[in-house]
């Protein structure tokens, strides 16, 4: 086969490119008509998944009523994530320090979970942990395993942090991110401008975050433009949506 006919072939094997938005969080990503991968066509940089572990499967979904066997992490993120990086130049998104995050939110038992967890992420080197080559951060929320993350160094998934975490000397590499309910702190919910006092605190908390080398994200807040708007404006490192094309059309604007 000609040289240049195998250049064809092995770019036609890559994954079609997209704009990636750094900022663009799909909230509980699996309800999704097809999960993952809407959150992949739109170059979403983070994505969600609730997990339970049931007879020794990690299945995805918000309540237990909810799971099938079918919808487990495995089949859902782990092997299709790891497959694209195999096709695309060993990242997901194939451009150098474009990690994906990927927020696995424990529904309950969680130090059982996490260690399942960690079993499976070891089929999957792709996946894994590289200082200086990171694809996909895990980033462990819910019913946190805190000592067992701590254990590991964070090295297998970060911590998923709390404000009151801030003060608990955990380093930037355990704890990556800090998630707070925004109903919590701001009472405004989209309607009229953001009260001045409220823009000053919330620049505050961002600032806190980013001067420790953390992200900030807030869940609970409306799923709006206005909200959106607000929160890019201050430096809030995650807009939170279930409108994924909305969110997309929205950043590009900005």
């Amino acid at each position: 086969m000609l040289p240049t006919m195998v250049a064809v072939l092995a770019a036609l094997t890559l994954i079609s490119p997209v704009s990636v938005l750094p900022r663009a969080h799909s909230h509980n990503d699996y309800a999704q008509q097809r999960p993952l991968q809407e959150a992949l066509d739109n170059g979403f940089s983070s994505v969600e998944a609730d997990i339970f572990l049931v007879e020794g499967k990690l299945l995805v979904g918000h309540n237990r009523e909810d799971l099938k066997p079918e919808r487990n992490l495995e089949a859902m993120y782990l092997k299709p994530l790891a497959d694209r990086i195999k096709q695309n130049h060993g990242w997901v998104y194939g451009e150098a320090n474009k990690t994906l995050y990927v927020l696995v939110d424990i529904k309950s038992d969680g130090v059982n979970v996490y260690e399942a967890f960690k079993k499976t992420l070891t089929h999957f080197p792709e996946l894994q942990y590289k200082k200086d080559h990171m694809a996909v951060r895990f980033i462990i929320s819910g019913d946190r395993p805190i000592e067992s993350i701590v254990r590991d160094k964070g090295l297998v998934a970060g911590l998923d942090g709390r404000w009151e975490d801030l003060s608990k000397g955990f380093s930037a590499q355990v704890m990556p991110w800090v998630s707070e309910d925004w109903l919590d702190h701001f009472k405004w919910i989209g309607a009229g401008e953001f009260p001045a006092e409220m823009q000053t605190k919330l620049q505050g908390m961002v600032k806190t975050c980013h001067d420790q080398g953390r992200k900030i994200r807030f869940w609970g807040a409306p799923d709006s433009k206005s909200v959106w708007s607000v929160h890019w404006k201050n430096g809030v490192d995650w807009l939170n949506t279930d409108h994924l094309a909305n969110l997309r059309a929205w950043m590009l604007e900005q």
